[in-house]
């Protein structure tokens, strides 16, 4: 009944109601449960006026007998007919509004206030919305739903009246704002809501608020407002008791947990300095903790403490004006109201003077700049400040030497030990997989964690894993609770904030696929220049929406990441990711070619006008920015795959050589991403290209059937359409794979073909490496004198086009051929010049193959130090990419000892 009026069987299975008189006929029987309900008043309800049937009484019987057939008759439930009208026989425990009355009259049994929470919180748990929603038939709307509405109210008072009984002052503003605003002439409401300003040592906001429901009741009503708000009027103002030791700190976290650290740099502001400052993003803790320590440490304050919440991010009024603070700070202190200074510079030194020789203890609770502290931040030497902000408050670091505590978020140990202490030992052992899970899933944020403890607290028989699975369904709807307040209310406080440029840079870097976020990556998101782009960042970091991890490198918490991804629309988020593509693809480009440059080139789109590239320079450079932009390599192309195929395969053409060069993981997902857009492109030139960079990484990890399966199926396309460098390309591919695998001869049979094509198409760097290849086969067959040649031809061509890759892959062949000729000392000479060039160009798995073919070398030369010291350079670089040679030389290295 309390909502959306549903039946549903002991299974918990909805049982579909007929129609909407069928429904109605049910509603008004189960608010008379158990009693006769006479026929007329029943007709009443079901039919007005101008739609009576001709035989009201017949038509009652049918929609009776519908109702009966529909909901079937047990004994448990019955429809009976009695004398004059019908009754639904049910146990009361089955009827949600009856058990929501229940709760209320128990609640109301308790005589301590606090103690009736859990049980009305129960009861308010079982509205789902607006009572019998959907049956606006006449009475139902003028009579039936006021009614219940009217019940609902009265419980949620009653509810609140506990709460702020409990302390919960601050917690309630917001809920107690929205409820008077939805009943603007429900004085008992905004009676609650001035007592939870009053409480939360608010009195100007409190003033404030009853003359503003002042001016409502007497435009609505044309009344003033009643005796219970004249009372609180009058108490707000009286003067404060001279010699009464103010103590305005709101009510504690019963169970607070976790901190230990930030609880220990508190109290060495004690005997060091003046000014604390708490800050951290919006639901980590902050309020919570600096309360927390005020009441730990308040008998080091005899003179008293003094509490203020700045109303910095209140999403229904504006900042707290630090003035008004300051007369209610001076009348807690003693002076009376009519004795207060006239301006505000007397009023400052009247506070200093005051405070001078006490011990007074000030918290300022959400403050929004650093001007709202400083007229209210204490100077006596006994005396002590702390502020909580979301905004770091740069100013008062600099110029008030105020001593900042970052807040994060919880670690896992501390979000589980938060959830023992909400849900209680033996549910937190019950499950401890769950556990672990909801930890996780509320992203160690201390306001997810509390809140999905208070929901876990509130429904004892449901598994932990159900929450699980609702977490996952959707954490921002998951983390609130039936009034509106949770993570996504709180988070929306500072992006209303924000001014509009920067709320458009916060919904635009949530959508970055990735994890972290780069200066290039967050200027193309936007469109705009990477100098504006980090001046727009600091500022979203000053205020806690994103995370600097290292210089350049931001990230968003989880949950702050799901709540900026839902700001945008569909359009402007597909915009963002297009031109991010953009900026990766151009950026790359140039990057790639640094790193090859003889690489072939592909062409490229466009480059949005509205997306900057700012070039590496060198191959350090284009090394950096590619370690940059790596850790999201392969979330951006999922994020791209079927939306923007084109941009996901050249991006994947700029990092392959990079992946490979540093033996990065991700190589082999990123072609497999790049193969399956060119099939959905198409494109089958796109598609050889990828299968030959595939082959390149099985070859790479040593899984030859695979990489021979991609070249052919490379070759037969390039065939298919007469591509003679895709031919070229697959079989010189072919050879690599096939001289790994011992079979030498047949290396040599597809290199030549290659070289026959490259030396038709006067390609020199392709001849130069097919020359270099078969120097190389022809010296594994011991074919020494053939393969020198082959490898010094090689070289040649390689000094021609100045590629220092190419002479040092030259120069490793014609060692090992020179060691073959037993030219022991002209081998090792070149090894050590391949070595060295291939390191400096950053390929480590190349650089590893020619140490361990020199090892091998000095092994057989006798030259064990020598043969130790390269396996060991080797194993060095194999152990970090995880490679599967690395045990084969840790064997060799253990021989050699």
């Amino acid at each position: 009944m309390l909502g959306a009026v549903e039946v549903r069987t002991s299974d918990g299975d909805v049982v579909p109601l007929p129609s909407r008189r069928v429904t109605v006929l049910l509603a008004a029987l189960v608010l008379r449960v158990n009693r006769t309900m006479p026929v007329d008043e029943l007709v009443d309800l079901l039919w007005n006026e101008d739609e009576l049937p001709s035989n009201p009484r017949s038509a009652l019987q049918i929609y009776v007998s519908r109702l009966r057939a529909t909901i079937g008759d047990t004994d448990r439930t019955t429809i009976a007919t009695a004398p004059g009208g019908y009754s639904l026989r049910a146990e009361l425990a089955n009827v949600d509004v009856e058990v929501f009355r229940e709760l209320v009259r128990e609640a109301t049994g308790i005589a301590d206030p606090a103690a009736r929470i859990d049980t009305l919180g129960r009861a308010l748990a079982l509205w789902r919305g607006r009572p019998l929603a959907g049956l606006d038939i006449g009475t139902v709307s003028r009579e039936l739903v006021p009614r219940l509405d009217e019940e609902h109210l009265q419980a949620q008072e009653l509810y609140f009246d506990a709460r702020l009984a409990a302390g919960e002052s601050t917690a309630l503003v917001p809920e107690l704002t929205e409820l008077a605003e939805r009943h603007p002439a429900r004085e008992r409401v905004w009676a609650q809501l001035i007592s939870a300003h009053r409480a939360s040592g608010r009195t100007a906001l409190a003033l404030s608020t009853y003359a503003d429901v002042a001016d409502r009741l007497r435009e609505l009503l044309g009344a003033d407002p009643g005796p219970e708000l004249q009372r609180l009027h009058a108490e707000l103002l009286a003067p404060t008791e001279l010699g009464v030791v103010p103590r305005q700190l709101p009510a504690g976290v019963p169970a607070f947990t976790g901190r230990a650290d930030d609880l220990e740099r508190l109290d060495q502001l004690l005997p060091t300095a003046g000014l604390g400052l708490v800050i951290g993003p919006a639901g980590v803790g902050k309020t919570s903790l600096a309360v927390h320590w005020a009441r730990q440490v308040a008998d080091r304050f005899p003179d008293g403490i003094l509490y203020a919440d700045l109303l910095g991010f209140s999403p229904v009024t504006e900042p707290a004006d630090p003035l008004a603070v300051l007369s209610r700070f001076l009348v807690a202190l003693g002076t009376a109201p009519d004795r207060l200074p006239a301006n505000a510079e007397e009023q400052i030194a009247l506070y200093r003077s005051l405070l001078a020789d006490r011990a007074v203890l000030v918290v300022l609770d959400n403050a929004r700049s650093a001007d709202q502290v400083r007229p209210l931040a204490t100077t006596g030497s006994r005396c002590r400040t702390v502020v909580t902000s979301r905004n770091e408050l740069a100013g008062l670091v600099a110029t008030e030497q105020a001593e900042p505590i970052r807040l994060d978020v919880f670690d896992a140990l501390e979000s589980k030990q938060l959830l023992a202490a909400r849900i209680g030992a033996e549910r937190f052992r019950s499950d401890p997989a769950s556990v672990d899970a909801l930890a996780e899933r509320c992203a160690g944020l201390p306001l997810a964690l509390s809140l999905i403890a208070a929901q876990i607290a509130l429904r004892p028989h449901r598994s932990l894993a159900s929450f699980v699975s609702t977490l996952g369904e959707g954490p921002l709807d998951a983390l609130s609770t039936a009034d509106g307040v949770g993570v996504r209310t709180i988070f929306s406080w500072s992006y209303r904030q924000l001014r509009p440029e920067l709320a458009r840079m916060f919904r635009l870097v949530a959508q970055h696929p990735g994890t972290e976020i780069t200066p290039g990556a967050a200027a193309a998101l936007a469109g705009v220049p990477v100098r504006e782009a980090r001046r727009m960042v600091a500022e979203l970091v000053a205020n806690h929406q994103l995370i600097e991890i290292e210089p350049d490198r931001w990230v968003l918490h989880d949950l702050l990441r799901a709540y900026g991804q839902e700001l945008c629309e569909p359009g402007e988020a597909d915009a963002a990711l297009e031109r991010l593509l953009g900026y990766l693809v151009h950026t790359g480009f140039a990057a790639a070619v640094l790193l090859a440059p003889s690489r072939v080139r592909v062409a490229l789109p466009e480059l949005p006008a509205d997306v900057e590239v700012v070039a590496p320079a060198t191959r350090d450079e284009a090394f950096a920015w590619f370690d940059a932009e790596q850790p999201n390599n392969l979330a951006v192309l999922r994020a791209a795959a079927g939306r923007a195929d084109e941009l996901l395969w050249l991006c994947v053409w700029t990092i392959a050589d990079y992946l490979d060069f540093r033996g990065r993981s991700g190589y082999a997902q990123a072609q497999q991403l790049a193969l399956e857009a060119a099939v959905r492109l198409g494109d089958l030139r796109k598609q050889a290209h990828t299968r030959r960079d595939l082959a390149r990484g099985h070859m790479a990890m040593r899984e030859w059937d695979e990489a021979i399966r991609q070249h052919e199926l490379a070759l037969g396309i390039a065939e298919e359409l007469d591509d003679q460098a895709g031919i070229a390309h697959g079989s010189l591919g072919l050879g690599r794979v096939y001289t790994r695998i011992g079979d030498h001869r047949r290396a040599i049979e597809h290199t030549q073909r290659a070289l026959r094509i490259y030396e038709r198409t006067g390609h020199v760097d392709a001849r130069a490496n097919a020359l270099n290849n078969l120097g190389w086969y022809h010296s594994e067959l011991g074919e020494y004198e053939a393969g020198l040649d082959y490898a010094q031809q090689s070289l040649k061509l390689y000094a021609e086009v100045d590629s220092e890759f190419g002479r040092a892959v030259a120069s490793d062949t014609s060692g090992y051929a020179l060691a073959g000729l037993g030219r022991i000392d002209e081998a090792i000479a070149l090894y050590t010049v391949a070595v060295e060039t291939l390191r400096g160009l950053g390929r480590r798995l190349d650089t590893a193959d020619c140490l361990m073919a020199m090892a091998r070398v000095q092994d057989r030369a006798g030259r064990g130090d020598g043969a130790r010291a390269s396996y060991a350079a080797a194993l060095e670089i194999l152990d970090d990419l995880e490679h599967p040679d690395a045990e084969t030389v840790r064997k060799c290295l253990a021989q050699q000892r």
